[in-house]
């Protein structure tokens, strides 16, 4: 659900960049779609993911091998950091 200043605020922009105020009804329609097409759109990478990627990019010449193991070893510093933030609350 979208709470009341979440649809304040899309009305604001909606407006904004469609010069167009919009009814109640409308905004939550509105909102509510774009959440969703957002929820089903977004899927972030795992881990594992990033690191095919990274292989796929030094056999493709795209960086180096040294540049991908960099990059990994980054991710998966990033992730352990982002575990323990989630693990604290």
């Amino acid at each position: 659900m979208i709470s009341k200043e979440g649809l304040d605020k899309f009305k604001q922009l909606y407006k904004k960049q469609f010069v167009k105020d919009l009814a109640d009804d409308v905004v939550l329609e509105k909102a509510t779609a774009l959440q969703r097409m957002v929820e089903l759109v977004y899927n972030p990478i795992t881990l594992e993911e990033y690191e095919a990627l990274q292989r796929r990019r030094v056999e493709t010449g795209d960086i180096t091998a040294v540049e991908g193991d960099k990059n990994i070893k980054e991710m998966r510093i990033e992730q352990a950091e982002y575990e323990k933030r989630k693990n604290k609350k």
